[in-house]
């Protein structure tokens, strides 16, 4: 849902870019707020706009969108969200557990429309944080298991999951093991890139995408799976083009929808409507600590629209053909 640089400001350019989204099959929406954010002080919490808003002013009339996604997140790849209060707890102290606890439980009862939320997922790409500091897995896992138990408990229609990195679920399977589990279902991040390539995040070839895909199924273990972010840049100083992101989309669709079909694939974000604007990535890896070098050329071409100009890509145009070919 990022917007590009002539979007309309303010909550008019956002639902403007959502019924854009709708208008072309989109039925599902995802707020990804950060834990420090929700609860600024102990027993203070800020959830009008993280929350509140999303869940009844870009649809009021509750018929544009099917339901909603919700990312709390703690860890946020390389990054730990704790309120500053008990930022320096590790994941599994009574304190952290019991914060977190309470936090789900304001959630459910003051929320506006909150029963629209269908899928919790806790932390973002938890293996970032997790591989740095594996002395950590065990105690975000006792965190994570209590947090599944109490959003069940709360409301056991809710399906729950975290997240984590296609990369590292295929290459470090003792952090992917010690989670998968654990929850309702299996979330990934995934975007084909290279990681033994001299040149970090350059694209393979749509070629591959396809066993790709087999081997998430297969390695979810029975559950499902979903993806909270899926996609292809468009980059040149990637080792892709504007093709080769539309040939991208189209073997990524084509790989889904038997799954989807058979209801193995509970939710997929594409990402994204719109390249990122500039200036962004820079602050992004700033705060994600990684070097900015290969990873904004990735980032400034990932959308399947232009930012400048709001134009859209080849892959745009494969997007919504596959798309509508899902549906029927």
């Amino acid at each position: 849902m990022q917007q590009y640089k002539n979007s309309r400001p303010g909550l008019d350019g956002y639902v403007e870019g959502l019924d854009y989204a709708v208008q072309n099959g989109i039925n599902i929406f995802g707020m990804s707020p950060e834990w420090n954010l929700l609860e600024p002080t102990p027993n203070t919490y800020s959830l009008q706009d993280n929350l509140s808003n999303p869940l009844t002013l870009i649809d009021p009339s509750k018929t544009k969108l099917k339901g909603y996604i919700l990312v709390l997140k703690m860890i946020d790849t390389n990054i730990k969200l704790l309120p500053n209060y008990i930022a320096n707890l590790n994941f599994d102290s009574p304190d952290v557990i019991n914060r977190f606890s309470l936090l789900l439980e304001k959630i459910f009862s003051e929320v506006p429309s909150f029963e629209r939320v269908s899928h919790i997922l806790i932390g973002n790409e938890i293996d970032g944080f997790l591989s740095a500091n594996p002395e950590q897995i065990q105690k975000f896992k006792v965190f994570y298991l209590s947090a599944v138990e109490k959003i069940h408990t709360l409301n056991p229609k809710v399906k729950v999951g975290t997240i984590i990195t296609f990369n590292a679920a295929k290459n470090n399977s003792t952090l992917f093991d010690a989670f998968k589990n654990i929850g309702d279902f299996i979330c990934y991040t995934y975007y084909p890139t290279n990681e033994q390539y001299h040149i970090p995040w350059q694209m393979r070839p749509p070629s591959q995408v396809r066993d790709d895909i087999d081997w998430m199924i297969q390695n979810a273990g029975g559950k499902p799976i979903a993806f909270t972010e899926i996609g292809y840049t468009s980059s040149n100083d990637n080792s892709s083009s504007e093709q080769q992101q539309s040939e991208f989309v189209k073997v990524m669709f084509n790989a889904m929808k038997p799954y989807i079909n058979n209801k193995k694939i509970e939710f997929i974000y594409y990402h994204g409507l719109y390249d990122y604007p500039q200036g962004f990535c820079n602050q992004y890896a700033q705060q994600q600590g990684v070097d900015s070098t290969h990873i904004c050329g990735f980032m400034n071409h990932l959308g399947l629209h232009n930012w400048k100009t709001g134009q859209p890509k080849p892959a745009w145009f494969t997007f919504t053909n596959e798309l509508r070919n899902i549906n029927e």
